[in-house]
């Protein structure tokens, strides 16, 4: 689906030459969504309140919340001299999703499994935090599409859905999932670096890949991890397997995108989105 964008350039005082408009790479301005461009060497960004990440080639990235609202600012400097740019950012309709036949003890953890949880929350935390630490360089190239980590996969879950388990309501879901045999090769769809690789409660085999700018994404239930932390990896190389392992009712990756510590949408990532329908797997 096609989107009007709508950019207006605001003057914050005198813009003198040197606070130059970004250079748009890719963007798209819907919830969940994101906005890549490029500045000058020594510009600095904020979008809203928030200062934004700019790697060593001028090359910056926004993304934008589930239910980010309509009007967002960015906020370029150069000293003390600034210039504004306005994002207007469409709104989403998501769904529901009733997924069923659920390990019960992934819905319901005892005490024991509640402080797993917490762990695993906490190692994920600090892997992108060591992440974010450096996010002045970047891995990846922000300018091309990210590649479907799953060839073939059917969509068995969308980003942004109300999740029921067993017919509990729950959260929302941070991913976009792809069904695919057990064993089937999971590849990294662009450059980046290994943040963390651990067996986890409730996402089973997890992987996270820092891609710079702030960007990391993350690959659950895998069956078989095959990277470990601190690994440098390219586009399309092979990092697990699908699998099963964690919160899961059968073979699937659930795949997740951040900008910082936000979820967005990683299938807005990809030039050509998987087809298939929505079955509610998690």
């Amino acid at each position: 689906m096609k989107y009007m964008v709508t950019v207006a350039l605001l003057l914050a005082g005198v813009v003198h030459a040197e606070v130059q408009a970004p250079q748009v790479l890719r963007e798209n301005l819907e919830q969940a969504g994101f906005y890549i461009a490029k500045v000058p060497g020594g510009t600095q960004v904020r979008f809203n309140d928030e200062k934004v990440a700019v790697g060593d080639d001028g090359i910056f990235v926004v993304g934008f919340d589930r239910e980010q609202q309509e009007h967002n600012t960015l906020r370029l400097c150069v000293g003390k001299d600034c210039r504004k740019v306005l994002l207007e950012v469409k709104p989403r309709e998501y769904v529901t999703q009733n997924v069923v036949g659920v390990p019960p003890r992934t819905v319901q953890p005892d005490k024991k499994e509640i402080a797993m949880i917490a762990a695993d929350n906490k190692a994920i935390g600090a892997a992108r935090v060591v992440a974010e630490r450096h996010d002045e360089k970047q891995y990846g190239d922000f300018a091309k599409p990210f590649l479907l980590p799953v060839k073939g996969g059917v969509t068995s879950g969308v980003f942004g859905s109300r999740r029921t388990y067993n017919g509990e309501e729950h959260s929302w879901h941070r991913g976009h999932d792809l069904a695919a045999p057990r064993g089937t090769e999971v590849r990294a769809p662009a450059a980046g670096v290994v943040r963390l690789a651990r067996m986890t409660f409730l996402t089973g085999n997890l992987l996270m890949l820092d891609h710079g700018a702030g960007v990391t994404s993350v690959y659950a239930h895998l069956a078989k991890m095959n990277v470990k932390v601190g690994d440098k990896v390219v586009a399309g190389q092979v990092i697990g397997r699908v699998g099963t392992t964690g919160r899961s009712t059968g073979p699937h990756l659930h795949w997740g995108m951040y900008w910082q510590n936000h979820p967005i949408d990683p299938i807005l990532w990809v030039k050509a989105p998987p087809q298939g329908a929505v079955h509610g797997e998690e």
